[in-house]
C-alpha cells in the first residue's frame, strides 16, 4: 500500500462508497428481478443473478467496514467474508461471459450448467485459502495482498467476459448484425468496471504524495460510483435492447411462418381443387359419351342427332369453363364474378342432367321465382352437376331425381340454428328416391376422399367440392338421409337481389 495515502480518509471514502454500491446493486437487482419475472428472458434471469452477486459483495464489504472488529478478531468470521466475496466474483464470470453469448448468439446460448458454476465457485475457494495462507505466512505483506488480490478478484468477471477467445462451436463469439449495438453497449459496461478497479488500484500502489493521494481518494470513490451506474444502466440496455431485438425477430418467424402455412394451404387448396377438377371432368366426360353414345343410335334422325350435339357442345363449355377455374387459381386471379338468374342457368342444364340420368331415370324440376346469384356461374354449374351424378349412383335404374330452386330467407332468430347469416338465399335441393346413406358414413361425408363409390372410381370430391362453393359463397349445405327412402341435399348460397329490384 502507499504510504502517501491517507488510511483514514480513504476508509471514510470506501464507506460512503460501498454504501453507495449497496443501494445502487440492491436496486438493479430488483429491477431485473421484475423483468426477468414478467419476460422470463435468459439474459435478464442472469443479470439478475449477477445484480444479486453484486448485492451480496455489497453487504459483504458494508459489515465489513461497520464491523471491522469482528473480522479482525475472528479468523473464521474474516474467512468467511473473503470466501463470500471471492466466490461471488468467480461465478459472476460465467454469468457475465454468458450474458455475451446471449447477446451474440441469441436466446439458443446455452447456460452455464450447476456444474459449471460449482466448479468456478470451487476456484473462488481456492483463491481464498490461498490468499489467507500466504497472509498467516507473510503478515507484513497481508495489508498489500489484501488489497492487490481483492481488487484483482473483482476485476476478474469483467476481464474474463472480454476475453477475446470464444467458446461456441466455431471459436468465435462475433455478433449478429441486429446484435451489434447492444454487443458495443455490454463491451463499454464491462470495460468502465475494468477501469474503475484498475484506477483505484495505481491510486493505492503508486508512490503519490500525500495531497495527490488525498485528492485521487476522492476522484477514486467517484470513478467507482460512476462506473458502477454506467454499468447497471448499460446492462438493463442490453437487456431491453435483446428482449426488443428477440421480439422483432420471433415476430419476422411468426410471419415467415404463417406465409409458409398460407402457401402450403394454398399448395393443399390446389390439390383439392385439382381434384375437384378432375372429378368434375370424370361427370362432364361421363356426358360427353353418353350423348356421343346416344348420338351414334340416332344418326338416322337430323333433329335428335341435333339435340345429342348440343349436349356434347354444352358438355365441353362446361369443361373449358372447369379449366379457366384451375388456371385462374394457379395464377391467383380471382374467379369471374357475375350476376346471374339460377332458374334460367338450371333449366339451361336439364339436358345434360337428363343424359347423366340416362332415360331410365325421370328428372323433374321444380323452380320458383328467386334471386340473382352473385359468384362464378361455372361454380352453380358444378355444384349441379356433382349433386346430380351423386343422385344418380344413389338410385337404381328406374329412380327418380327431384331438382327444386325457391327463394329462401334466414333471420336473426334462426340465423344460429342454421349457421347461416340473417339474409335472402337462395336453395337449391336435390332429392333422390335411392338407397340412402348409412349413418355412419353421414358425418364424414363432406371430407375429401370419403366415398362409398370406391367400386364406380368415386373420388370422394363431389360433396367436398359443393361445400366449398357454398361456404365461399355465404352459404353452407345441409343432408337429410333416411336409409331404403333417398337421400335430399340442399345448398344455401346467399343470394344477391337483381338491380333495380
Amino acid at each position: 500500500m502507499n504510504p502517501g495515502v491517507n488510511a483514514s480518509l480513504y476508509d471514510s471514502a470506501a464507506q460512503v462508497r460501498w454504501i453507495l454500491h449497496l443501494a445502487c446493486a440492491a436496486t438493479f437487482m430488483v429491477v431485473m428481478t421484475l423483468l426477468a419475472n414478467r419476460l422470463r428472458r435468459p439474459i435478464m434471469q442472469t443479470l439478475s443473478v449477477v445484480w444479486g452477486l453484486q448485492t451480496l459483495v455489497a453487504v459483504n464489504l458494508f459489515c465489513y467496514f461497520y464491523w471491522r472488529d469482528l473480522f479482525a478478531d475472528y479468523a473464521s468470521v474474516r474467512f468467511l467474508g473473503v470466501l463470500a466475496l471471492h466466490v461471488s466474483h468467480f461465478v459472476m464470470a460465467p454469468l457475465l461471459r454468458h450474458t455475451r453469448q446471449l447477446v451474440s448468439q441469441g436466446e439458443t446460448a446455452a447456460a452455464p450448467s450447476s456444474r459449471t458454476l460449482t466448479r468456478w465457485a470451487a476456484l473462488g475457494l481456492l483463491t481464498t485459502v490461498l490468499d489467507q495462507t500466504a497472509k498467516h505466512y507473510f503478515p507484513a505483506a497481508e495489508t498489500a495482498l489484501t488489497f492487490v488480490v481483492s481488487r484483482l478478484v473483482s476485476a476478474f468477471p469483467y476481464a474474463y467476459a472480454l476475453w477475446p477467445t470464444g467458446v461456441n462451436a466455431l471459436g468465435t463469439l462475433s455478433p449478429s448484425r441486429e446484435s451489434g449495438f447492444t454487443w458495443r453497449a455490454l463491451h463499454v459496461a464491462l470495460f468502465a468496471r475494468v477501469a474503475a478497479l484498475a484506477i483505484d488500484l495505481v491510486v493505492r500502489v503508486a508512490p503519490w504524495s500525500i495531497e495527490t493521494a488525498a485528492m485521487l481518494t476522492a476522484v477514486v470513490v467517484a470513478v467507482n460510483l460512476i462506473a458502477l451506474v454506467l454499468f447497471g444502466t448499460l446492462l438493463l440496455f442490453v437487456a431491453l435492447e435483446h428482449e426488443r431485438a428477440v421480439s422483432v425477430r420471433q415476430s419476422a418467424e411468426l410471419y415467415a411462418a404463417k406465409l409458409r402455412e398460407s402457401h402450403s394451404r394454398r399448395l393443399e387448396s390446389l390439390g383439392g381443387l385439382a381434384g375437384g377438377v378432375a372429378h368434375d371432368f370424370n361427370n362432364i366426360l361421363t356426358v360427353v359419351v353418353s350423348a356421343a353414345d346416344a348420338a351414334r343410335e340416332v344418326a338416322s334422325s337430323p333433329a335428335l342427332l341435333q339435340a345429342e350435339l348440343d349436349a356434347i357442345s354444352e358438355a365441353g363449355r362446361q369443361g373449358t369453363a372447369l379449366t379457366r377455374q384451375l388456371l385462374d387459381f394457379a395464377r391467383h386471379k380471382p374467379m369471374t364474378v357475375e350476376q346471374f338468374d339460377p332458374a334460367v342457368v338450371l333449366e339451361r342444364m336439364r339436358p345434360i342432367c337428363e343424359r347423366v340420368l340416362t332415360a331410365a331415370r325421370s328428372l323433374e324440376l321444380q323452380v320458383s321465382a328467386v334471386p340473382a346469384l352473385t359468384m362464378d356461374v361455372s361454380q352453380f354449374e358444378q355444384v349441379v352437376l356433382n349433386l346430380v351424378v351423386n343422385a344418380r349412383d344413389a338410385i337404381d335404374s328406374t329412380g327418380s331425381v327431384i331438382i327444386a330452386l325457391s327463394a329462401e330467407t334466414v333471420s336473426r332468430a334462426s340465423a344460429s340454428a342454421t349457421n347461416l347469416a340473417a339474409g335472402s338465399y337462395v336453395r337449391l335441393a336435390v332429392r333422390d328416391s335411392g338407397c340412402g346413406i348409412p349413418a355412419d358414413v353421414l358425418p364424414r361425408i363432406f371430407d375429401p376422399f370419403v366415398t362409398t363409390k370406391e367400386a364406380r372410381g368415386g373420388t370422394g370430391l363431389g360433396l367436398a367440392t359443393v361445400q366449398r362453393v357454398a361456404r365461399e359463397n355465404g352459404g353452407d349445405v345441409f343432408v337429410e338421409s333416411t336409409l331404403g327412402v333417398g337421400t335430399t341435399i340442399e345448398v344455401w348460397l346467399s343470394a344477391t337481389p337483381p338491380s333495380g329490384a
